[in-house]
Parts: structure tokens; C-alpha cells; sequence
């Protein structure tokens, strides 16, 4: 017996509905019950027959005992391990995907404290990459998120850590799908979100292995470009390398997906996506280039006026500021009409900061920001 089903406590965590889902999902049929308070399932495995009663009443003084009992006779059926049926029974109606880093210095399943931060950093920042792309394909996601994808990753919970070099388990709970019947058929609805958001994500790793090989045989980055519009983004490519630490690790990455039985998983979708150390240098280079080629909306810039061109005669007229781009000085350069311009003719003249927000774009080695407003000048 396994250590969780001499813990009554522990036993006591899996919930009725939930195991009786999971017995209906693995092809158990249900049974008349002789009372109220349990539900009986049986399946035929060979020539042999099991039967798991569940108690649906968790208030019941045996309910830890007649659970265990349920687990035992799920782990003799399958042949598995009582733990690891227990570990699925936990999480029926949840997505569990485990990410694996495997190196050699984490055989023992420990983690630097330091490095255990940036692990859970870029578990919430891989998540919410996948939120965002869920929603709508980008090169870059920039400091607003939609609020769906921000909520949705607040709901994701992480479990234990496992053995096998250091394994990082994510758990995203899934509603159950219900059988619709309409006009004789079923209805066939769109997946939920937290549901997709998984699958996005475990298509965009796929794609992202997928274009790093590619890029690296042929040289170009056309197969980065393809990827955005099954999920990969400059946000992923970052989270992804976050695990990977520095180049000299030489670390590999193992994402596994186990999908809730509750619910059909999308044909297509991957369970396991492994990414070796040797795609570390393309997955940063192609963040690198999606950042310098995506535009960035409402970006506001700030600073000095350092020239203006305007053509005798011309509605119009270029405008050029230093302003901070990461944290660098940058000159960006955008198109002003009146009576705009003669503000920043005003801000040149009397040696203040000129303020404007627009859509920020990268043209060769020239920053540019279009559809520009909200122009003033800075008083010190």
C-alpha cells in the first residue's frame, strides 16, 4: 500500500464526483446502488471482473477506508502503482503538465534557492504566454495582457516537485464536458478557456522545437514567422529559455501534458514536447528579432527635441526625440501637423521633454511612432 492510502487525511482529499468520473471516463460501468450514499462501478479486464464502491457522502466515518479500497481496486485493474492512481484521481478535472529540467547537477531533485525563483517566474511567464496566445496570436505581447488570460493564470495551481532531475508540476483546473443532445445529436461546443489555454500551449512548444530545428538547417528565420500563428511569441521563446538558464548548462527541457479524462482533448495536440539544449541560442535569437520587428501600441515616449524638418509649404513635418527604449536612449522620429508641430518646435526652442504616445515600430535602424497623440510639452 502506498504512503497516501495509509493517510486518511490525504485520502480524505479525493472528492465523490471526481472519481466517479474518472471510473466512467476509464470505461467502468455503473451499477444499481443498494444506497443512497454510494455509487458502485464495475469493469471486466480478461476473464476477470472488479468492482469499486464509491462513497459519496465524505462525512461518513469509513469514507477514508471505502476510498482506499476504490483506489486499490482502480490500481490492481490497470496494473499501475496506487500512488500514481491516486495522483490521477487528485486530478481528474484538471490539465497537468510536469515540466522536466533535466541536468545532471539537479539528479538529486533539488534546486539553488535562487534558481528555484526563476523557475516559478518563468512557470507563471510560460502560462501566461500561452493565455495570451490562446486569445490572439502576436509576435509580442508588451506590458498589457488581456485581462482573461492574467485572470486565467491566477487560477493555475503548482503542485509538489517530483524526482527526475527537477520536475516542476503545473495543474490547470478543467470543467467537465457534458453531453448535449440536439435534435437527436450531440452538440458539439467550443473547448473552455482554461482548457485551450493548455492546448495552445502545448502546441506553440511543439511549433517552437518545430522552428528551431528548421532555422537552424536552413539559416533563415522564416519558420519563426510561421510559428506566431500557432502561439509562439517572443514572451514564450523567453520563458522557454528562462529554464534553460545560461548556455554553459546544457540543460534539456521535457514538458508531458496529462489531460483531464473528463474532457477530449483537440486531435493534434501533442502530450510531450522535448526541447534540447542546442535550440538555446536560436529560441533567444528569435525573441531578440520578434521584439526589434513587432510594433508596440500606446507606447509613450519622452525627450528632448534634437531635430526638426519640415518642407517649405508641407502640411507636415519630422520630428525627432531621444527617448528611452529598455531602458536606452534612442532617437525615434514621427510625422506632426499642425498644430502639433508647433508644440514641439515650442519644446525644441525652450529645452523641455516632449511627450507623445503612438504605435512604436522598428524600419531598418530608424525607431518610428505612427498614429501619434496626445503631444505636450513636459514642464520640469
Amino acid at each position: 500500500m502506498s504512503p497516501e492510502m495509509r493517510d486518511p487525511e490525504a485520502v480524505r482529499a479525493l472528492r465523490p464526483l471526481e472519481v466517479a468520473s474518472y471510473l466512467r471516463s476509464r470505461g467502468w460501468t455503473q451499477q444499481p446502488a443498494p444506497a443512497k450514499n454510494a455509487s458502485v462501478w464495475t469493469t471486466a479486464v480478461g476473464t476477470e471482473e472488479f468492482e469499486a464502491v464509491v462513497p459519496l457522502d465524505t462525512a461518513l466515518a469509513d469514507y477514508a477506508l471505502r476510498m482506499a479500497e476504490v483506489v486499490q481496486a482502480v490500481a490492481v485493474a490497470e496494473t499501475r502503482p496506487q500512488a500514481q492512481v491516486y495522483a490521477d484521481l487528485l486530478t481528474t478535472f484538471a490539465d497537468v503538465v510536469r515540466i522536466r529540467i533535466d541536468d545532471p547537477d539537479l539528479d538529486d531533485g533539488s534546486l539553488p534557492i535562487e534558481a528555484h525563483a526563476q523557475v516559478a517566474q518563468r512557470a507563471r511567464d510560460l502560462l501566461l504566454a500561452a493565455a495570451c496566445a490562446a486569445i490572439e496570436k502576436r509576435a509580442v505581447w508588451h506590458t498589457r495582457k488581456p485581462a482573461q488570460a492574467v485572470e486565467q493564470v491566477r487560477k493555475i495551481r503548482v503542485g509538489q516537485t517530483e524526482r527526475g532531475s527537477y520536475v516542476v508540476t503545473v495543474i490547470s483546473r478543467v470543467s467537465p464536458a457534458l453531453q448535449t443532445p440536439e435534435n437527436g445529436q450531440l452538440l458539439e461546443t467550443e473547448p473552455p478557456f482554461e482548457r485551450r489555454v493548455i492546448e495552445t500551449l502545448a502546441s506553440s512548444l511543439q511549433s517552437l522545437d518545430e522552428a528551431a530545428e528548421s532555422a537552424a538547417i536552413s539559416g533563415k528565420f522564416a519558420s519563426f514567422d510561421e510559428a506566431i500563428a500557432k502561439g509562439v511569441s517572443a514572451n514564450l521563446c523567453d520563458a522557454v529559455a528562462g529554464f534553460w538558464g545560461d548556455e554553459s548548462m546544457q540543460r534539456n527541457l521535457d514538458f508531458t501534458f496529462s489531460w483531464s479524462p473528463a474532457r477530449r482533448v483537440e486531435s493534434g495536440i501533442p502530450s510531450r514536447v522535448r526541447l534540447a539544449s542546442d535550440r538555446i541560442p536560436l529560441v533567444r535569437e528569435a525573441a531578440r528579432v520578434m521584439r526589434d520587428r513587432a510594433p508596440v501600441p500606446d507606447f509613450e515616449v519622452s525627450g528632448a527635441v534634437v531635430k526638426l524638418d519640415r518642407p517649405l509649404g508641407q502640411p507636415t513635418g519630422r520630428v525627432t526625440v531621444i527617448g528611452l527604449l529598455d531602458g536606452r536612449p534612442k532617437r525615434v522620429a514621427f510625422d506632426l501637423g499642425d498644430p502639433d508641430y508647433h508644440v514641439a518646435v515650442q519644446a525644441h526652442d525652450q529645452e523641455k521633454a516632449l511627450r507623445c504616445v503612438g504605435v512604436l515600430s522598428r524600419e531598418g535602424r530608424t525607431y518610428v511612432l505612427r498614429d501619434v497623440c496626445e503631444v505636450r510639452v513636459e514642464e520640469a
